[in-house]
């Protein structure tokens, strides 16, 4: 077991929890029932997955209720659900603009009217008007997506009863979005309250300071053999493509997260269900409501469970009893933050018998830094015997115990980190806004909650007043954001790629180009084309013989990845034709015909892909009865290698020379590549630290738009990390 840093620490279970995922059948011919939090699979709506109860609820539409549903108003529970322009799947979808119409979980509509249809899958469908994009729209939709907010319909509706409850959501300034969940949690637990923390942040400012980045790792995931997760990994940070290799951050097994994990677990919405709601709930003492049966139904099936701790007679349950009311810290939270940290069996760091370090005691890994080659338990002893804050040195369990609940009430719960969810993310305490984060593990909040939620259902406790503090974001998505499918390896790269017994122009290379060409003599009428692929597990199509038409022949290769992305790869072909031209089209410049796929013109030539030769681009100049030489930038030395930005063709007609100054879009510096030495070239360019001028700041315009901006920096960036390819 790894620990980690009192700042920017992980927190490591013994087990995964699955978080209760349901997975509909995409195929399914009947959906009767729906699951609060999770999405509804099927032709309507797009294939999600959210972590929520598993309660049962029903779909009441006219049919079955026998009540009319008009003139009533109702919510969508199911992702990206179309609206139809009639009641069947057979009408087209209702369009705002050119884009198609889709709501999603939480979206507020008003019933018209029913109607029956002969789809067997969807008997019943309602007229409905909402809102989209500032305008009103009227649709049909089918009943199974809709929860009607009446009194004594769906727990998503809105009981006549329950007026001061709504009233206190719209005060509180909950989204819409949140109030679905909540309404269902309130009628299931009516003295919970729910208290929305305006955090003031904005969600994209928030994700861009907690995602994985060069630079910025503060969330883990775990991947293992059996469990590699690898879709739930970022690239964007400790992953190289070109040899699809991940780095780990902590251990051999904790990897950055990908971004859309990130959202997933950041989004408050994932956690409010009566599993997981209790990542929101204070983490304070309270007298009365937290009991030594909760404790030690917490500790169930770890050595911990209903036993004394080492060279003492008091239990491990009564000593977090007393060590939580004398550090105003939940006893709850204390047995919870313990189990996860050093999981059921005993940890090498609560055995006391660590040589360096003998009778030192851990139960939090506070201190516990790790590195990718370990060393954790041994930097988490080190700082219990140092020391003489927190009762230390902790050299029994109780002093390790009460003095690690007395550092987590001073350093995060009294500093308004005082709920799982914002001592994994802080977004509350200003002074060290997204650090000062207890852990690292993107998952902790929800299964810690769930040992929280066990030991309440455990000893009968759901029914007391509990409170809960609720994160809201500015511009949050209209919808709860969606688990990222745990699909397979990302990687869809080449290793190789081989036309026999010719020469790729550019050569290639495992990197991001995706264009390459050569040209054939009209001899060769086909040509063998052989590849692999860095993963094993991605698949390709269009390796294998092609014959060849004169002229240019365009041939794609796409590589699968085990997750279902998908690359393309494009080799051009070009065939001499009979007459000696290659087929490319007719450009007249001048006295000069170019037969060429490139742009020439007005002294310049452009679509030249990167690390094409001399040679090769003379040959796809394509001219008859002239000649062409390339040279450097000084247009006196001849270029034998690769062509750069800056350099300049010579094309000779008879007496007449005329000259084009060659670009290649991200070559800035000119060497002929794109690298980082072009990344730094764009940042000064950007900072005004220099001034490019003539080829050199075309090649900066990368989304040639007429201007060099940060839009063409995120474009190199992308190019460099594989993320996407420049268009020549």
């Amino acid at each position: 077991m790894r620990r980690r840093d009192i700042y920017n620490r992980i927190v490591i279970g013994i087990a995964v929890c699955s978080l209760g995922i349901i997975n509909v059948n995409p195929t399914q011919e009947s959906l009767t029932k729906v699951y609060p939090m999770t999405s509804i699979s099927s032709e309507e709506s797009d294939v999600t997955s959210d972590i929520g109860s598993n309660d049962e609820i029903e779909v009441l539409d006219d049919i079955e209720s026998g009540q009319s549903a008009a003139n009533k108003t109702g919510t969508v529970i199911g992702n990206n659900v179309n609206i139809r322009s009639g009641p069947n799947t057979t009408y087209g979808v209702v369009m705002a603009g050119s884009t198609g119409i889709k709501l999603s979980t939480g979206a507020a509509v008003t019933i018209l009217g029913t109607e029956s249809s002969t789809n067997a899958s969807y008997p019943t469908w309602y007229k409905i008007s909402f809102t989209y994009s500032n305008a009103t729209y009227t649709g049909y939709i089918a009943s199974s997506y809709i929860t009607i907010n009446s009194t004594g319909t769906t727990t998503g509706g809105t009981p006549s009863s329950d007026a001061d409850f709504e009233a206190k959501l719209t005060a509180q300034g909950f989204p819409e979005s949140y109030k679905v969940y909540l309404r269902q949690l309130h009628e299931k637990y009516p003295n919970w309250e729910f208290n929305a923390i305006k955090t003031g942040l904005d969600w994209n400012t928030v994700i861009e300071n907690e995602r994985s980045k060069s630079g910025q790792v503060k969330n883990l995931v775990q991947g293992t053999s059996s469990a590699p997760h690898y879709n739930w990994r970022s690239t964007a940070a400790g992953y190289t493509w070109a040899t699809d290799t991940w780095y780990p951050y902590d251990g051999t097994s904790w990897f950055a997260v990908s971004d859309d994990l990130l959202k997933y677990y950041m989004d408050p919405r994932t956690y409010l269900s009566d599993t997981y709601i209790y990542c929101f709930e204070s983490l304070t003492y309270m007298d009365g409501v937290q009991t030594q049966d909760g404790v030690e139904a917490i500790l169930a099936g770890s050595f911990m469970a209903k036993a004394n701790a080492a060279g003492g007679t008091d239990s491990y349950s009564k000593i977090m009893m007393q060590a939580g009311k004398d550090s105003n810290v939940s006893p709850y939270h204390i047995a919870s933050r313990i189990k996860q940290e050093i999981g059921t069996a005993v940890s090498a760091s609560v055995t006391g018998t660590n040589t360096t370090y003998p009778n030192i005691y851990n139960f939090y890994n506070i201190g516990a830094n790790d590195t990718s080659g370990g060393g954790a338990v041994l930097n988490g002893l080190k700082w219990a015997a140092t020391g003489n804050t927190y009762l230390r040195p902790w050299n029994t369990p109780y002093k390790s115990i009460t003095g690690g609940a007395m550092y987590i009430g001073e350093k995060y719960i009294l500093v308004g980190q005082n709920t799982l969810y914002t001592q994994k993310f802080n977004v509350t305490y200003k002074n060290s806004l997204y650090s000062h984060q207890y852990m690292s593990n993107v998952q902790a909040p929800s299964t810690e909650a769930a040992k929280l939620a066990t030991a309440y259902k455990s000893n009968g406790l759901t029914s007391n007043k509990l409170s809960f503090s609720i994160p809201v974001y500015n511009n949050m998505p209209s919808t709860a954001c969606a688990k990222p499918a745990d699909s397979g390896n990302p990687n869809n790269w080449l290793k190789t790629l081989n036309v026999t017994g010719y020469s790729l122009t550019p050569s290639f290379g495992v990197n991001a180009v995706n264009d390459y060409s050569l040209i054939v003599p009209y001899t060769t009428t086909s040509i063998q084309i052989s590849g692999t692929t860095v993963n094993a597990n991605a698949k390709t199509t269009g390796i294998g013989t092609y014959d060849l038409n004169e002229g240019n022949n365009n041939i794609t290769i796409k590589v699968t990845a085990q997750n279902g992305n998908v690359r393309t790869y494009n080799l051009t072909v070009v065939r001499i034709k009979a007459d000696g031209t290659t087929g490319g089209n007719n450009t007249t410049d001048g006295n000069v015909t170019f037969n060429t796929s490139y742009n020439v013109g007005n002294s310049a030539i452009t679509g030249v892909a990167v690390e094409t030769g001399a040679a090769n681009l003379v040959a796809n100049l394509g001219i008859n009865g002239s000649t062409a030489k390339v040279y450097m930038a000084d247009g006196v030395t001849e270029q034998t290698g690769n062509v750069g930005t800056g350099n300049i063709v010579k094309v000779t007609n008879g007496k007449t020379t005329t000259s084009y100054t060659v670009t290649i879009y991200g070559d800035i510096n000119g060497d002929g590549a794109i690298s980082s030495a072009d990344l730094l070239q764009l940042k000064k360019q950007l900072a005004g630290a220099t001034s490019l001028s003539g080829a050199y700041l075309n090649a900066a315009d990368i989304d040639k738009n007429g201007g060099v901006s940060s839009a063409d920096l995120l474009q190199l960036k992308k190019h460099l990390v594989g993320a996407s390819n420049i268009k020549q």
